[in-house]
C-alpha cells in the first residue's frame, strides 16, 4: 500500500499502513481530549465551590445521584461512546 494515496476525512495525514490502526488513534486521541477538559473544569469547579463555602469535599465523597440522574447520566455517557467511536469513522483508503 502506498501510504502517500491514503488520506483522512477532513485533509489529516495518515500514520499507519492499516486504517483501523488510525482509527484507533483518532479514537484514542479524542478520548484523552474530552477526558483532559472533563477533569480540569470538575478540579476548577470544586475549588471555586470550596473556596465560597459551597462544597465540603467529604460531601461530595458520599454523594449519591437519584435514578433520574443515574438514567441521565447514562444517556450521555452513551451519547459521549457514540461520539469518541466516530471520530474515528472517518478514516478512509484511496487506493
Amino acid at each position: 500500500m502506498d501510504l502517500n494515496n491514503k488520506r483522512v476525512q477532513g485533509g489529516r495525514p495518515s500514520f499507519f499502513e492499516n486504517p483501523e490502526t488510525d482509527r484507533l488513534l483518532a479514537i484514542i486521541v479524542r478520548l484523552l481530549t474530552e477526558h483532559s477538559v472533563l477533569s480540569e473544569r470538575l478540579k476548577a469547579l470544586e475549588t471555586l465551590l470550596e473556596r465560597q463555602g459551597a462544597l465540603d469535599a467529604s460531601v461530595l465523597a458520599q454523594f449519591e445521584p437519584s435514578p433520574e440522574q443515574t438514567d441521565e447520566w447514562a444517556m450521555a455517557r452513551l451519547a459521549l461512546i457514540k461520539n469518541v467511536l466516530e471520530s474515528g469513522a472517518n478514516i478512509t483508503s484511496n487506493e
